[in-house]
């Protein structure tokens, strides 16, 4: 999570450049990026030569006459050209397009290795003019890693930063690119639960959500739980993989386990440079239509290899068509139309969203699994390609679960209603059944309802924290599905799972403190210089300062309480000579009460102004003191305490009595003991879903793919079989051979009647939308009348209705 501080500076960066005019949100982001990128690359070539690979600032003689590669490193453009953007269109850029050709042939597996050309067509698209906006971007830029220096610390600011500027596309009238939460990201990675090495692709991938996520939960997986931090929406911190061994750690930051294509080249770059952002080496995110043709693409072919992935992870567009002139001609991937028509070879559909879960299950291998959102038509739709669809799906496949999500979960972008859909591939591409009436290998398929996503379900999508959140409930749910079957799902249907809720500060630990700028940070650092935590990176206050508690409202109690007497005597000092003086003033000449409290307030009045003073020079011992806590907390508890001294020194002197205080000790010690409240606020959540509560209504359901009705009439053919169930209430495997020999469906692919119960799945034309199958919850009737008569009325409602239409009707003939 960025400080605040942090955001700030990020959205500063935004502005400068959507104001010096590059209005297109994509484009702003594009050339930021450029500029992270610039930075982190010096740091990348600094390891590089660590390894004796040559540097990419090495001037080689294919170079053009007067470039110095040297004059692209960030750190002479900040030094000597920051103000000066035809440096970077000029010199920068054009070599930066040529990066890729610096790189040795054994360098296909490094950072830098996967570029092949992404920056052929980059440019620095900032007015020539408007240097003073560069020099301050750039400056920003370094802002932000001040404190971090060049380690881990920066590469987490840089990936949450690019992040962030992300997720402001969408926001403040920015009109942004369609963009998949990430907390509905996290949550379908951990529905499919990922290890190291399994090879994961995302066929639609935009800026790369999914496949970095996915490398997130990896390094979460393989991470210390003690050292493990989850915000309330499951954003892990602090996932260094110090558990996984060598080799898992190489294939948890292995590009080539990390696949991805998207049509836009601009979105492709950005989106590689993300995970690239993220430490994950030479990802494969390319661009290239996954739908289309891949003849004379060998790149795209490659990547499309079928049955080459274990997980697919996706949002593909939603409800678009596609050129079915470009379409993939290959009739296995894509099914065809068929019978004797003129169009019996060309593609089932032109539906981008049925096109791509074709695709997603080719690229599966056996056993791999694949969570995909999808618009909620998929589930329900009518055509011949939709329900040929879901047949494939649950009788060639296992579709593991449905988990329908709110109307709201895409806004500001679109009020689409969506599912997630989970299956896995059982089939092979060669094995494609074409005939009707087989036994489906989905045997049930488990649904789930998702009312509550955490945030608010507007167009604002305001972050609720700590409050029900379906998702979490949902996922232990799937994964006891999973592994208990039935019997998992009817044993939590009256069960709410959520995690534990806990608010924490955190702030980042400074590497270095200038003397007139020492803060709370800098104070600890003297007295704890070998304890290893001063960083750069982010840590709670109670980590910080070990005598504070975790809750931060507690921690701000504690130091009010403790410092409370200790600052009303430092006050009483501060008051001192002018207490001193006033009573000589009074001692002079007897006085009334009243003269002697007015004389007290004209010489206490004075020594506000540099009391005052005093409490301000105090300001650089916090961290931000315009947003800070503790800045806040000192001058209120140091006002409070100024108050409470001069009102004590009013009434010492009424009774002709100097201050008692003394000045020997100043603000200062209390400011290094409030800076140390310094931070923000962060609500965490356990890593254990593990609190239980009771629902009325269950929010889940498990619904049977094919259900047969029972037939007391049937006979076996030997005549030793009656019924086609047995004693226990279990179809017999006789009677089912018989009736698929007999045939399910009729010539012309109809169900036919009286075979199957018609609120089974495949009854219902292979419906998969949660809501048809939803159970009515008679415990939501509020009535104190009986389901009975409830029902007994609805009938007499409905004949006084049909009563009325007869008459109607009559009414209209007899007009006629």
């Amino acid at each position: 999570m960025l400080a605040p501080h942090i955001k700030k500076k990020v959205d500063e960066l935004w502005n400068r450049f959507w104001a010096a005019g590059l209005t297109n949100p994509l484009v702003a982001v594009e050339q930021i990026t450029y500029l992270l990128f610039l930075k982190r690359l010096e740091d990348i070539d600094r390891k590089r030569v660590e390894r004796n690979l040559p540097s990419i600032y090495q001037r080689r003689d294919s170079d053009p006459e007067g470039l110095n590669p040297e004059t692209c490193r960030w750190s002479y453009i900040r030094q000597s050209e920051k103000t000066n953007p035809r440096h970077l269109a000029e010199v920068v850029f054009p070599w930066l397009r040529t990066i890729d050709s610096r790189l040795t042939d054994q360098e296909t597996d490094s950072e830098l290795g996967g570029l092949d050309k992404r920056m052929a067509d980059a440019y620095f698209q900032l007015d020539p003019n408007k240097g003073q906006v560069l020099g301050d971007a750039i400056d920003k830029i370094d802002q932000l890693f001040a404190r971090a220096g060049d380690g881990s610390a920066a590469q987490d600011i840089m990936g949450d930063t690019f992040e962030y500027l992300l997720s402001e596309m969408a926001t403040a009238g920015k009109n942004g690119q369609f963009r998949t939460p990430r907390h509905l990201i996290r949550f379908m990675v951990e529905l499919l639960d990922p290890e190291p090495g399994d090879k994961i692709i995302d066929p639609a991938a935009g800026t790369g959500g999914f496949l970095f996520s996915a490398q997130q939960d990896l390094m979460r997986k393989y991470s210390a739980p003690e050292n493990i931090r989850l915000e309330w929406d499951g954003t892990p911190h602090r996932i260094h993989g110090t558990a996984a061994t060598q080799e898992q750690y190489a294939a948890i930051h292995s590009g080539a386990n990390f696949v991805g294509l998207d049509n836009d080249r601009t979105m492709t770059r950005i989106g590689w440079m993300n995970l690239i952002l993220h430490d994950i080496a030479d990802p494969q995110l390319v661009q290239g239509d996954s739908l289309s043709k891949r003849e004379g693409k060998a790149k795209l072919a490659e990547l499309l290899t079928p049955e080459s992935y274990r997980f697919v992870l996706a949002n593909p567009p939603f409800t678009g068509t596609v050129d079915t002139a470009d379409l993939e001609k290959d009739s296995v991937l894509f099914p065809r139309i068929g019978g004797g028509g003129k169009k019996k070879d060309d593609a089932i559909t032109n539906k981008s969203e049925l096109l791509f879960l074709w695709l997603m299950l080719d690229l599966l291998e056996i056993g791999g699994r694949c969570a995909v959102i999808i618009p909620e038509g998929v589930l329900f739709g009518n055509t011949d390609a939709h329900k040929r669809l879901r047949r494939e799906l649950l009788t060639e496949h296992v579709v593991e679960g449905v988990i329908s999500l709110p109307g709201g979960v895409f806004q500001p972008y679109t009020g689409v209603k969506t599912s997630i859909l989970i299956f896995r591939k059982e089939t092979r591409r060669d094995d494609k059944q074409t005939l009707t009436g087989q036994a489906p290998r989905s045997e049930y398929v488990w649904f789930y309802e998702i009312e509550n996503d955490g945030f608010t379900l507007d167009a604002k999508r305001n972050a609720r924290p700590g409050q029900a959140n379906d998702l979490w409930d949902a996922l232990v749910k799937f994964k006891t599905w999973l592994n208990e079957g039935r019997a998992g799902a009817e044993r939590l249907e009256k069960t709410y799972w959520q995690p534990a809720f806990h608010t924490e500060r955190w702030r980042q630990a400074q590497l270095r403190d200038s003397a007139d700028q020492l803060t709370a940070a800098g104070h600890a650092f003297a007295n704890q210089a070998d304890s290893g935590m001063w960083d750069g990176q982010v840590w709670g206050i109670h980590e910080l300062f070990l005598e504070l508690p975790t809750d931060p409202k507690e921690a701000e109690s504690q130091i009010i309480v403790r410092s409370k007497a200790l600052i009303h005597d430092v006050m009483l000092g501060l008051y001192k000579p002018a207490s001193t003086a006033a009573l000589l003033e009074i001692g002079e000449k007897p006085s009334m009460s009243q003269d002697r409290r007015a004389i007290a307030r004209k010489h206490l009045d004075k020594a506000n102004t540099e009391i005052r003073r005093e409490i301000n020079a105090c300001k650089p011992f916090f961290e931000d003191p315009d947003e800070a806590n503790g800045w806040k907390l000192f001058q209120t508890a140091a006002d409070e305490a100024r108050c409470s001294a001069y009102d004590y020194c009013v009434d010492q002197l009424d009774h002709e009595k100097a201050s008692p205080g003394s000045s020997g000790r100043g603000l200062q010690e209390f400011a290094r003991e409030f800076a140390k409240l310094d931070g923000f606020d962060v609500v965490l959540r356990s890593l254990a879903i593990d609190q239980q509560t009771t629902i009325d209504s269950a929010k889940h359901w498990v619904i049977p793919v094919r259900q047969w009705l029972t037939n007391d009439d049937w006979q076996s053919a030997d005549g030793k079989l009656q019924g086609s169930h047995d004693a226990n209430g279990l179809v017999r495997p006789e009677y089912v051979r018989a009736m698929l020999d007999q045939g399910l469906y009729d010539d012309k692919g109809n169900l036919k009647d009286d075979l199957l119960d018609p609120d089974c799945i495949e009854a219902r034309d292979w419906n998969l939308s949660a809501g048809q199958y939803k159970p009515f919850d008679f415990t939501q009737l509020k009535s104190d009348k009986s389901v009975v008569d409830l029902i007994s009325e609805l009938r007499e409602t409905e004949q006084k209705i049909i009563g009325g239409l007869d008459k109607l009707l009559a009414m209209v003939e007899g007009q006629e």
